[in-house]
């Protein structure tokens, strides 16, 4: 099957690639580990007189902000060290482990996520990239540093692959404000995409899912979960059986499964067809009303498709699905970035969290950053080992 999510983002990174090229005079590079790993730079002035403005206009708010992205910044900072170190360990101690980390890329399908399409993809990165960078820059002049440039920038390994943003900041400025302001600058960009991710969070989950329901229709009910000691379990019924019937009334989604329970008491037989046998129980006491009858099962839809009848349906589904992605990768990617590793701001923002413990001494500040910064990239390198491998053995799967 073509994945054409995947053929649409071959495209847009060979458009990169060559309007890179092109303006190659304009762009800098910075290397990472070139040439697998680089970053593109195309220098602008966009955004610097929003960013002024809006930093002279709300300048206690963006203060108060800025101090809050600090706190916020230390504890993703915790919870993201915190969440590869128990991803390793899983990864050593399972069989079959899963990647704690992957890349971010469009026409894949990340486990317990929907599929990513090119278009929710690009849309959500260019989001996350403007939020983060236009956030750097207004606490940055809310405390009078000089904002050299902005503009556009892509990730490369090997080929250019991640859009992104940049804002660069005067860095003889920014190193002799005090300790609190440099934390705002750096915390800034994550704490951004974390308020982003909190907005887009409420809307996806209190208004635009109860709405989404009405307009889905589920075609086939099945068994994921059983209850023991209840009837079913008993009864001999195995996960994954479609429930197609029961007491000869056809059983079509959920909901007609439930409304024929609301009717079942205590006692009663129930006749149960599957897909593969039928079963004959009797209903057990509910354990949350004695009145009702019970057989300890969880069901789900084998399969949702979106109602004909409603003209606007599948545009609705589109965008609440433009919302979730914007919501998680805000969430997971500003979570990330508070990694304390150098090319990163949680790098930024641990070494000056090591300048002030140690009293500005550089030479031991640098000793442990540099120690912490291995530990980082060994960390990062085991959770993505199991991705890395499969994409090995995929790989050697061609020639063999």
């Amino acid at each position: 099957m073509i994945n054409i999510d995947l053929i649409f983002f071959i495209i847009f990174a060979v458009v990169l690639l060559v309007v890179m090229v092109f303006n190659r005079k304009r762009l800098k590079i910075e290397k990472i580990l070139f040439p697998l790993f680089y970053l593109v730079l195309y220098r602008t002035k966009l955004g610097i007189n929003a960013m002024k403005r809006i930093s002279e206009k709300y300048p206690r708010l963006i203060s108060f902000l800025g101090y809050l992205g600090i706190v916020v910044g230390f504890l993703g900072m915790i919870v993201v060290f915190y969440g590869l170190i128990k991803s390793a360990i899983l990864i050593f101690t399972t069989t079959n482990p899963s990647a704690g980390v992957d890349i971010l890329l469009p026409g894949r399908q990340i486990p317990g996520l929907p599929r990513l399409s090119f278009w929710h993809w690009i849309i959500s990165i260019f989001i996350l990239a403007v939020v983060h960078e236009f956030s750097h820059g207004v606490v940055a002049k809310r405390y009078g540093i000089k904002i050299k440039s902005s503009g556009f920038a892509v990730f490369s390994i090997l080929l250019p692959i991640l859009p992104a943003a940049f804002v660069e900041p005067d860095e003889k400025i920014l190193a002799k404000k005090n300790k609190k302001q440099q934390l705002s600058v750096f915390a800034a960009g994550s704490f951004s995409n974390m308020l982003v991710a909190l907005l887009f969070g409420l809307l996806f989950f209190f208004l635009l899912n109860p709405v989404s329901a009405s307009l889905i229709k589920a075609e086939g009910v099945k068994v994921i979960g059983l209850q023991e000691d209840y009837p079913l379990y008993k009864s001999g019924i195995s996960i994954n059986e479609e429930i197609i019937e029961i007491n000869n009334v056809p059983v079509k989604e959920v909901n007609d499964f439930v409304n024929i329970m609301k009717n079942v008491k205590p006692g009663d037989k129930i006749d149960i067809k599957t897909n593969t046998s039928s079963y004959n129980v009797i209903a057990s006491i509910h354990p949350e009303d004695s009145s009702r009858g019970y057989v300890g099962v969880f069901l789900s839809s084998i399969k949702t498709s979106t109602r004909d009848d409603i003209w606007w349906a599948s545009t609705f589904l589109w965008l609440r699905l433009t919302v979730f992605w914007i919501f998680i990768i805000n969430l997971f990617v500003g979570l990330f970035n508070l990694f304390p590793l150098a090319i990163l701001d949680g790098g930024r923002i641990f070494y000056v969290m090591l300048l002030h413990f140690f009293n500005n001494n550089e030479t031991k500040s640098k000793t442990i950053f540099k120690i912490v910064n291995v530990i980082c990239i060994f960390l990062l390198l085991i959770n993505f080992w199991p991705r890395l491998a499969t994409y090995i053995i995929k790989f050697i799967g061609l020639f063999v």
